[in-house]
């Protein structure tokens, strides 16, 4: 069997749980994979498992390849997210007895050890007086910009959000539609979910997604994200503003504010403990210098401890 037949075999496995985004993350990633294999032996619609030399570990040799392809520019972070979904296809092919283990003793490069600076209470001011909220588009892009902000969400989860998501009652939110399809429940302050209530009010609709396109009258796309935080680097002078730095930002401000990191780990979604780790140093310096950091909304600490 070729390692593109197998490769074909692993996303059709993979198509009956994961969400159309993790396929096409899967898709991109594995493209360069392939793109190394050509370059070190032939093209995989030829190439077998058993055609591998047998002291060839393929997995440690795309890692020094990422290294040496981009010239060091490449962050260990970075270098992380292309190697875990070739992992995931080697470790599907071992259990299926497609190839022999290529993982065992290998081990991925140490997480960026610093995440980047978290917004500032005073930028976090500035951030919103660029939106009019007696506007729909305004109060619209306030809501998705705090739902990252002060609940910690991905772009790709807000954008999924449904209204039966919110309990307003109980403080919570479903996120049911995740990275790598795992779901879980956080923590929604009141002003923003009365802030969404009313933008869904507004907006007449009493189900399915939130967010919409008010031209289009579609469902808003990860472009739409990227336009708006564009947008807002400009209008709020914060060069450094992108969609994944309000989550930094939540992070170490649940962290600053005392909150426990395993229960951060759980609130953000994350599988691997090591990424949430490095947040606690930085956020750690933060609360020793006594920067002033965005804080997070009470809830947070009142009810998780």
């Amino acid at each position: 069997m070729t390692i593109a037949r197998a490769y074909d075999l692993f996303m059709k496995d993979r198509s009956g749980y994961c969400s159309a985004k993790t396929l096409e993350t899967y898709s991109g990633h594995m493209k360069v994979f392939f793109r190394f294999l050509e370059s070190k032996f032939i093209s995989a619609d030829l190439l077998t498992f058993e055609a591998l030399p047998p002291d060839v570990n393929i997995l440690s040799d795309y890692i020094l390849y990422l290294r040496l392809d981009y010239s060091g520019s490449i962050t260990n972070t970075t270098i992380r997210s292309y190697v875990r979904p070739v992992k995931a296809f080697l470790r599907f092919c071992y259990e299926e007895d497609i190839c022999k283990d290529y993982l065992k003793r290998v081990k991925l490069p140490k997480l960026d050890a610093v995440p980047p600076a978290p917004l500032l209470a005073e930028e976090v001011m500035r951030l919103d007086a660029c939106f009019d909220l007696s506007s729909l588009k305004g109060l619209r892009n306030y809501c998705i910009v705090h739902l990252m902000l002060d609940c910690g969400l991905r772009s790709q989860e807000v954008l999924h959000l449904e209204n039966v998501d919110i309990d307003a009652a109980h403080h919570l939110l479903h996120i049911r539609i995740s990275k790598e399809c795992k779901s879980r429940i956080t923590m929604i302050p009141d002003f923003l979910s009365g802030h969404i209530l009313k933008y869904m009010q507004r907006c007449g609709r009493s189900s399915g997604t939130i967010f919409y396109s008010l031209k289009q009258n579609q469902p808003l796309t990860g472009n739409s994200i990227k336009q708006l935080f564009q947008d807002l680097k400009q209008q709020s002078d914060i060069p450094r503003l992108h969609a994944h730095l309000l989550r930094h930002t939540f992070a170490t401000a649940y962290l600053c504010g005392g909150g426990n990191l395993e229960f951060l780990r759980v609130l953000m979604g994350h599988s691997d403990y090591g990424v949430t780790k490095i947040y606690s140093s930085l956020a750690a310096q933060y609360k020793m210098l006594g920067v002033p950091i965005y804080q997070l909304d009470p809830v947070f600490f009142q009810i998780l401890g």
